[in-house]
């Protein structure tokens, strides 16, 4: 099946404003929506999940900040290591290797099964 192509309309910044003072649970709901939106809009599979996971680790952030103004400087931390690797991309193409988190866990191997053969 195939969805519809749903273009909503964002409200004027004014509106928006207003929205954030009097009800800030419903902007944040519109916020969903249009989001939600952008994602199945995404001509590919592969573009839509990697926008969820964008979207995720956005939420995530946002829920271990401590208020607005810590998940704000979060999220603009966020983009601009994004912006930072992009321009490391494009500007030294042959030199950029993504770095790698830092590994603190230990990989332990699964035993090997003995098993008798009849």
């Amino acid at each position: 099946m195939i969805e519809p192509r749903i273009r909503r309309q964002l409200p004027a910044f004014e509106v928006l404003a207003e929205l954030a003072r009097r009800d800030p649970q419903a902007l944040y709901a519109l916020g969903r929506v249009l989001t939600d939106d952008v994602i199945r809009q995404a001509p590919r599979a592969a573009s839509r999940r990697r926008l969820e996971g964008l979207k995720f680790r956005i939420e995530m952030e946002r829920q271990r900040a401590p208020n607005p103004l810590a998940a704000c400087a979060r999220l603009s931390q966020l983009m601009f290591d994004s912006l930072d690797e992009l321009h490391s991309v494009l500007n030294e193409p042959g030199g950029y290797h993504r770095q790698a988190s830092p590994s603190t866990g230990t990989v332990l191997g699964f035993p090997t099964a003995q098993r008798e053969l009849r």
